[in-house]
């Protein structure tokens, strides 16, 4: 029987392998050679010019990051990844919570209720860049609910995004606003998956609304819940385009200079390109711990 098996397990491998063909090309040459080329950069003093290593620098890069050997650098980047993980605390709870509020609310049976389930995947269709230019013309005290705003909080300010205070919190409800749609059908199809059975069994035991929301939706949407924290969580550290767009700068006091835009500066602006692989490779680090802090939720997870 073992002889018999092993020859069709590695045709199994072979078929398999041919199939994965495409997608193992595209990030070998996209993923993996620059990560292993960034990495390998973050070592060097780069030449502007050719891209070529010009001079083996060790750690000093990672050193500057974290602001180690020298007070006279700043604590510049290491404000900068707080600034990062200020936007995701802002982000990521606000918008699971309310992405499980509205597929609860659409799992309800009253009518026109497809016509809401629409509405609220209309972020979807619109991109980052776009939305970036609508809530800045939002966020303008032009509009008469921003100016009531600004003067409820009693800013000065001639806008949210010019409010060290406001500014962040500002990208952070765009960011919200802007993927709610795609967390919003991700969280209905985790509701819609649950067993029927097991919402009628809990009603003939007694169980009002919240209990049935507490005991069956939560602990069987955990796994839904748990995908949706690790990739929120990861598009909030990688978020660009909307500083670009609502800002173009470090914003007010660099209330508003999350990691990645610092790793722009130094690549583009500064074209100190060893500097900003070090940076990114700092990057890929935070995220792969909270990943995997993350995933150790998974015990706690309930899979069907």
């Amino acid at each position: 029987m073992t002889s018999i098996g092993k020859p069709r397990s590695r045709k199994d491998l072979g078929v398999s392998l041919l199939y994965m063909a495409p997608a193992i090309i595209l990030f070998t040459l996209f993923t993996f050679l620059p990560f292993i080329r960034a990495t390998f950069l973050s070592f060097f003093i780069v030449d502007r010019n050719t891209f070529a290593p010009a001079k083996f620098f060790g750690l000093g890069y990672y050193a500057r990051i974290f602001n180690l050997g020298s007070t006279a650098l700043g604590d510049e980047y290491l404000r900068s990844i707080g600034t990062s993980f200020s936007f995701a605390l802002m982000t990521v709870p606000a918008s699971i919570v309310a992405a499980l509020a509205l597929a609860v609310l659409a799992c309800v049976k009253v009518k026109y209720i497809e016509t809401f389930r629409t509405i609220f995947t209309t972020s979807v269709a619109i991109s980052i860049a776009s939305a970036g230019v609508i809530w800045a013309l939002i966020f303008s005290p032009d509009v008469k609910v921003t100016a009531w705003i600004l003067e409820l909080l009693r800013i000065r300010s001639s806008s949210l995004l010019t409010d060290a205070s406001t500014a962040l919190p500002a990208l952070a409800f765009m960011t919200v606003w802007t993927g709610l749609g795609f967390n919003f059908i991700i969280m209905l199809a985790g509701i819609q998956a649950i067993p029927r059975e097991l919402y009628e069994s809990g009603r003939i035991d007694g169980a009002n609304g919240w209990k049935t929301f507490r005991h069956i939706t939560l602990p069987l949407l955990s796994p839904t819940l748990l995908f949706l924290t690790i990739i929120s969580t990861i598009s909030c550290f990688l978020a660009f385009t909307q500083f670009k767009v609502m800002i173009d700068s470090v914003g007010p006091n660099k209330s508003t200079e999350v990691f990645v835009y610092a790793i722009f500066n130094t690549f583009w602006m500064e074209n100190n390109y060893g500097f900003a692989s070090a940076m990114s490779i700092v990057l890929f680090a935070v995220l792969l711990v909270l990943s995997m802090l993350q995933f150790r939720f998974d015990k706690k997870v309930h899979y069907q």
